[in-house]
């Protein structure tokens, strides 16, 4: 990755500033922060599609400028300007509710990655980490959980971009960000995004391995409803860490790694496309949990509903047979009545 510009604002929402921060006094700490921060940018495995409502928009208009080589401090001041503004108004409505937006720092920059030019803006929460002599890291600084808002566009010479994509990392949009700073409109739904997503993921993933491996399919189909049922958003990295994560299937011909690979790749593929993160629309969400589990060709165990993660183990003995293992008072007087 190259930087070929960067500008840094303080945006104070108190005194209604936004503060230049001289590009000569960035410490190396921070330089490298936000190349770690512009790498997650442009990975692609978070975000969510955009595109301008017009041409004619201020930030679009901006971006103009950058693809005819005009001045980015002058181009990166207007865009903080109007962030100031758009914020202070959304703060104004937020205030009724006890939101208060976080202070942070804004990060405007041209980079290439492979070849590409790129466009990022990104607002990183809470300024505080910023050392006030040569701007190095210091306390309060996101490292291992890194809370930012940004935009990310392909440049080309014509004026022309692509592959617009927002992040945030808050547990929703935050839609003074993209509608009022960016004016930008959603690719695909809420409502898109949840069927599509469920969708690709249970018939290209989880079904296709129904057939040979039946209770992991269970499992880790169930695992999925639970997780689109009872979670407001959807990210993608979230729902493989829980409902995939460390699994451990019955059959150790199945491996895990593969399907979450195959997972990860679902929103680019062009028969039903969607986005890395959004919020669940729980209504449509029309599949039911999987009832019947064959445990021996003599015994089926059915489940009625959702239940506890506890409530029902697999476990190996020390004799090394498989046993699945379920909490149940009532089951457990049956059964040891049957013993006496």
């Amino acid at each position: 990755m190259t930087i070929n510009e960067i500008q840094i604002f303080k945006i104070n929402l108190e005194e209604e500033q936004v503060e230049f921060i001289d590009s000569t006094t960035y410490g190396n700490e921070l330089v490298e922060y936000l190349k770690e921060l512009f790498g997650t940018i442009i990975a692609g495995s978070s975000g969510r599609q955009f595109l301008f409502e017009r041409e004619t928009t201020e930030v679009r208009a901006q971006i103009s400028r950058i693809n005819r080589g005009e001045d980015f401090v002058d181009i990166a001041k207007i865009i903080a300007d109007r962030l100031m503004s758009v914020e202070f108004d959304a703060q104004q409505r937020m205030i009724k509710l006890g939101i208060l937006i976080q202070k942070g720092i804004l990060v405007q920059a041209k980079i290439e990655e492979d070849g590409q030019n790129k466009f990022i803006i990104c607002k990183a929460d809470h300024n505080e980490f910023l050392n006030e002599i040569d701007y190095s890291l210091s306390r309060g600084l996101p490292v291992k959980k890194k809370a930012f808002k940004a935009f990310v566009c392909n440049l080309y010479p014509e004026d022309t971009i692509s592959d617009i994509l927002v992040y945030d990392t808050n547990p929703s949009d935050t839609k003074y960000w993209w509608k009022d700073l960016l004016e930008l409109s959603m690719v695909y739904s809420d409502e898109d995004n949840t069927e599509r997503a469920f969708a690709a993921i249970d018939k290209s993933v989880f079904a296709k391995i129904k057939k040979e491996y039946p209770q992991d399919y269970t499992y880790l189909r169930n695992s999925a409803v639970r997780y689109f049922r009872s979670k407001n958003r959807f990210e993608m990295q979230d729902f493989l860490d829980n409902v995939v994560g460390d699994y451990e299937p019955c059959d150790a011909g199945l491996r895990v790694d593969d399907l979450k690979v195959k997972i990860r790749d679902l929103p680019t593929k062009q028969r039903s496309p969607f986005d890395s993160q959004f919020n669940i629309i729980r209504d449509k969400i029309k599949a039911k949990f999987l009832n019947t589990v064959k445990l021996t060709p003599e015994i089926d165990l059915h489940i009625k509903g959702d239940f506890a993660d506890n409530t029902i183990l697999a476990e190996e003995g020390l004799d090394g047979q498989k046993y699945v293992k379920i909490k149940s008072d009532e089951g457990y007087r049956y059964f040891k009545s049957q013993q006496q």
